[in-house]
């Protein structure tokens, strides 16, 4: 959208996608808050942000209110690896400051700070024999796999890293001695040289472990997105701040575990932060959002517009 004066372009960012069960989803009005009918999520993760975005360029309209020119982008597949964001061409924005509402809470919460994120793919091959008639001529891929992930760190690794094994597969009937087994784990860190580390001990420990037992193995390894570390005293934060104390609220500076599309455009050179949209228990049929977060955050949005230099 076009400015109505010479105030900097700004950028909203949210996602259209949600995580499943998603098929008819129906929302109800339960009081103070919005819910499904318990079959489904709720889909405020992230279309919460979505309305309030139009909700603030509708009142920004109507009132003539100032403000700089306007972009937002809404994404697809951010829930499965922001790999709609991922593949945007960033040099078609003119804005250098990017507000993604994609954080959970209440209005005012700011995260300063998210993970690098990789994922490894762990192979063993072993050697198929018969399991009735010869199971010693075999290597059990599945066994020596298991004892790869017994010997390595997982969950809650220190403050910053966390690791986590998230998918086994392996072996092609009972009677056959597993010939090949694999396993898709993540890192991830505040720290790139913490997961960098990690990386090592994985890598180090499979193939050890395979080698004792007979077994080869291969890994392979992707950066699913780089981390972000924003002071508080940037410039980016000063405008958010500002405009939820124009409308009476507190911000709240938080670190985050989990990725967003934050990360992505942090990478191309558009600071950004992860501002709250207000949902609760998202990625559960259980989510909720208040009615007075998804008012405030329209008015955080309408804030944020007027805020700009």
């Amino acid at each position: 959208m076009p400015g109505r004066s010479a105030k900097k372009p700004l950028l909203l960012s949210a996602h259209m996608d949600t995580v499943t069960p998603c098929d008819r989803i129906r929302p109800i009005v339960k009081g103070a808050r919005i819910v499904s009918d318990g079959t489904t999520i709720l889909g405020s993760d992230d279309k919460a942000a979505i309305a309030m975005f139009l909700e603030a360029i509708r009142c920004a309209d109507e009132t003539g209110m100032e403000h700089g020119p306007i972009e937002i982008l809404l994404t697809c597949a951010e829930e499965v690896g922001l790999r709609g964001m991922k593949g945007f061409d960033t040099s078609l924005l003119t804005s250098r400051y990017a507000f993604v509402f994609d954080s959970d809470g209440a209005i005012g919460r700011i995260i300063l700070q998210a993970p690098f994120h990789s994922t490894i793919t762990l192979s063993v091959a072993g050697k198929a024999a018969h399991a009735g008639m010869e199971p010693e001529k075999g290597i059990n891929a599945i066994t020596v796999l298991a004892e790869i992930i017994t010997k390595l760190p997982g969950g809650r690794i220190d403050h910053e890293t966390t690791a986590n094994i998230g998918t086994i597969t392996g072996g092609r009937a009972t009677n056959i001695v597993a010939e090949e087994a694999t396993c898709v784990m993540e890192i991830r860190s505040l720290d790139l040289r913490k997961l960098r580390r990690q990386e090592s001990i994985v890598r180090a420990v499979a193939r050890e472990t395979a080698s004792q037992k007979g077994a080869k193995c291969s890994l392979s390894r992707v950066m699913e997105y780089y981390g972000y570390t924003i002071s508080p005293d940037e410039p980016i934060v000063s405008i958010a701040t500002g405009a939820l104390k124009k409308i009476g609220l507190r911000p709240r500076f938080e670190v985050s575990g989990g990725g967003s599309d934050t990360n992505i455009l942090n990478r191309a050179g558009i600071r950004a932060i992860n501002c709250s949209a207000g949902m609760r228990k998202v990625h559960t049929t259980s989510e909720y959002i208040l009615i007075r977060d998804l008012i405030n955050g329209a008015r955080f949005a309408l804030a944020l517009l007027n805020q700009m230099s």
